[in-house]
């Protein structure tokens, strides 16, 4: 894709089902981002961590994997990236250090954000985000 003369890599928001992520790399997506808006556009859909493994499943590596809502600890990034995203957005939590504390809230956020990950990394006996994976996360039966 080419937007005012440069390339652009297209990045479909919204996605909460396998046939969805698989339609939108299908139509050139580099990046599938899973989300439900915070939970703010359809108060009953999906948590995007359930949505998440059919997502990753059906794009089968053939384009990046974000997902977004509900996030808020170093043990959610770790169980996102373990089942298959590549990249986790904590917007709201973020904007909520940032607004308590300014750029020195957001620091500690990030800070606190960072040891919550390589604490929980290290509990489950794993060095490199590339180690994590589906067993490492134990989900209750649907």
């Amino acid at each position: 894709m080419v937007a005012w003369g440069h390339p652009v890599a297209l990045v479909i928001k919204g996605i909460l089902t396998a046939e969805d992520a698989s339609r939108a790399v299908e139509h050139g997506a580099a990046a599938v981002y899973v989300s439900n808006h915070g939970g703010r556009q359809l108060d009953h859909a999906q948590a995007t961590i359930e949505a998440l493994p059919a997502a990753v499943e059906a794009v089968a590596g053939r384009a990046q994997i974000i997902v977004d809502s509900g996030f808020s600890r170093g043990t959610d990034v770790v169980k996102a990236l373990a089942l298959g995203a590549d990249a986790v957005a904590i917007g709201r939590l973020m904007c909520w250090a940032l607004g308590a504390g300014g750029q020195a809230g957001l620091e500690t956020a990030l800070r606190l954000l960072q040891e919550e990950i390589s604490v929980t990394m290290a509990q489950l006996g794993v060095t490199r985000i590339d180690q994590l994976n589906r067993e490492r996360v134990i989900t209750s039966p649907a």
